[in-house]
């Protein structure tokens, strides 16, 4: 099974919705809590913050080298790294989450340029010096992850399924010989009062095999 998974934009850069009165200033991506949540680009953690209920909740910034600074917002643990810490691309920088003022759970980016303004992480890439690919570096490796998580989740839901029909199969075939065992038994006496020579010696041979098959079963 080949499951492929793609980030999902809820809010693109510029919104403007029921959730965003104001132009949205980054960019939301839908996104499990507890994804992990990757640098694009080396550079210094310039501030956590924690904004409770409201705006971002817990965040992290990162600051370039070339003065860009990256804004990860609604996360649900952003105490993986420390302010002043110097992280590379493809470090774990934060786990996503929904806190602050969110709808549902979600990854926030942000990214303001050199003179402060807040530009499209999503077009950022060849024309800021490469600021981007962010949704293939920040998220690939959480798609990648989430994508195992769901093929190993598929994988063990048919096997658990496959098993318990095996199961079921098996109990119903206990189920059968129970049914053959006793009424074939009772069946081979009646013709043995009928006349047939060979109807207790059957009888016996059912009677065996139920008590077998039942003592099998109860130790399984």
């Amino acid at each position: 099974m080949n499951i492929q998974l793609a980030p999902r934009i809820t809010a693109p850069f510029g919104s403007i919705d029921s959730v965003h009165k104001t132009p949205h200033t980054g960019i939301d991506i839908a996104m499990p809590i507890g994804s992990k949540v990757y640098a694009p680009e080396g550079g210094i953690v310039s501030r956590i913050a924690d904004y409770g209920d409201s705006s971002l909740g817990k965040a992290v910034f990162i600051k370039t080298k070339a003065g860009y600074q990256y804004i990860f917002g609604h996360l649900s643990d952003n105490t993986i790294v420390k302010e002043g810490t110097r992280v590379h691309a493809g470090d774990c920088i934060a786990l996503s989450g929904s806190t602050g003022f969110s709808t549902g759970p979600h990854l926030h980016i942000g990214l303001v340029n050199k003179v402060g303004a807040f530009i499209d992480p999503a077009e950022a890439a060849p024309k800021a010096g490469g600021h981007l690919g962010i949704l293939g570096k920040v998220l690939e490796k959480s798609y990648n992850q989430a994508q195992d998580n769901v093929q190993e989740h598929a994988r063990s839901v048919l096997y658990d399924t496959a098993l318990g029909f095996i199961q079921g199969v098996g109990d119903l075939l206990i189920d059968l010989s129970y049914c053959i065992g006793l009424i074939g038994a009772g069946m081979c006496i009646i013709f043995h009062v009928a006349g047939w020579d060979k109807g207790m010696k059957w009888a016996g041979i059912l009677t065996v095999a139920y008590v077998f098959i039942k003592f099998l079963a109860a130790g399984a």
